[in-house]
């Protein structure tokens, strides 16, 4: 979890505003019967939840819906992907608690998982140094997520509707962005170094789950990778198969378009803004010459 220490659980709603949740702890530890260890807690701004280690040795994860806004697939993610997902490396789910908090307008959900066996390689998505995995590393992830391609589900995590929607309002409808019936696959959909342990391997945070186009996975693992080009290139030689087929050079352009739009809307450039725009030009050639 993208995480910053203090000793007094917060969490950000979306308003921005930051609040103390000592009670919101107080009710998921009479809920699940362990004690939190709120002097370690970790706090992510990115998706306002809160962390806890616990002192039966497992994890915590506090998150929050609006109370009009609960039934979404995120929701479910990780209880989800502990009754069907085998083969790959991550938590195990023990159990979880679910409350309405109707003075904040929200329901609380905290959900109690094994604890993983290392750290995340980073505390953001993005790398900013090479981590120096191991060998054993990379050959765990592809074949983790090799085995997570082989399941099937109804959740998605990534739509057609939106990889065209995006792809054709910066590129144009001149961009063929039809992904083959046979080139999708079951996708973790939150690739970062966030939500990657190491140097022992295990996915976290499965709330984004689901079928996306083959490469979705490794095109946001190559996304996180650009700062440290080394690291860019060790993805793109360990997942070439599917970050050059026409899916893959599809979800590769749709985090370009991400980047050009996020350029547009902050009016100067970002950190990536010229590499993606230059693998842009390559990718659209690409995609051009195939049949």
């Amino acid at each position: 979890m993208t995480s910053a220490q203090n000793s007094t659980p917060l969490v950000v709603l979306d308003d921005l505003s930051t609040v103390d949740i000592n009670d919101v702890v107080d009710q998921a530890e009479r809920r699940l019967g362990r004690r939190l260890l709120r002097e370690d807690a970790h706090h992510s701004r990115s998706n306002g939840t809160a962390g806890f280690r616990t002192d039966a040795d497992t994890w915590v994860r506090l998150g929050w819906r609006r109370s009009t806004h609960v039934d979404v697939p995120s929701w479910t993610g990780t209880e989800e992907a502990a009754a069907v997902i085998r083969g790959v490396p991550r938590p195990a789910w023990i159990a979880a608690a679910t409350w309405s908090d109707p003075g904040r307008g929200v329901v609380w959900k905290a959900e109690e998982t094994s604890l993983a066996p290392a750290s995340a390689v980073s505390a953001t998505a993005e790398v900013v140094v090479d981590p120096r995995l191991p060998e054993s590393w990379w050959s765990d992830l592809k074949a983790g997520l090799a085995a997570l391609g082989e399941h099937t589900t109804d959740r998605r995590a990534l739509e057609q509707t939106h990889l065209t929607r995006r792809v054709h309002e910066v590129y144009g409808t001149g961009v063929d962005t039809r992904v083959p019936d046979d080139a999708w696959a079951c996708a973790h959909g939150d690739l970062g170094y966030a939500n990657l342990t190491g140097p022992e391997l295990v996915l976290l945070d499965w709330e984004s789950w689901g079928m996306a186009p083959v490469g979705w996975d490794a095109a946001c693992l190559w996304s996180a990778s650009l700062g440290v080009p080394d690291v860019a290139d060790r993805v793109v030689e360990e997942f070439a198969e599917p970050l050059f087929s026409k899916s893959g050079l599809l979800c590769r352009l749709l985090l370009c378009a991400n980047i050009a739009r996020a350029t547009r809307r902050a009016g100067r450039d970002l950190p990536l803004t010229g590499v993606m725009a230059a693998t842009a030009d390559t990718l659209l050639t690409e995609l051009a010459d195939m049949p």
